[in-house]
């Protein structure tokens, strides 16, 4: 299947966009092109594991700094930046729970 995939979100983290137990395409080899801010992404944090979080900035030294989308989302400064090896995929549809 190409290494396209669903997954189940847990967590409030990226609400209202990506409400919890909604399912999430991920497409691994978009993460390969240029990434913007704004652009959601699956993540493997060494500290967090994985997660969904939003691109807020690449910095001068090519590391992906993440935010969450809801309030009470960790900060980014908290979170920390993460290497272009740790992106999983960029999530291309979002399937709200029902």
């Amino acid at each position: 299947m190409l290494g396209f995939h669903f997954c189940k979100v847990r967590g409030m983290s990226m609400s209202p966009d990506i409400p919890e137990n909604s399912y999430i395409f991920i497409v691994p080899w978009l993460r390969l092109r240029q990434l913007k801010e704004g652009s959601i992404l699956k993540v493997f944090h060494p500290k967090h594991g994985f997660i969904v979080k939003s691109l807020a900035k690449i910095d001068r030294n090519g590391l992906f700094w993440l935010k969450g989308l809801h309030k009470s989302s960790m900060p980014i400064e908290k979170l920390g930046p993460v290497g272009k090896s740790q992106i999983l995929g960029k999530v291309l549809l979002v399937f709200p729970p029902k």
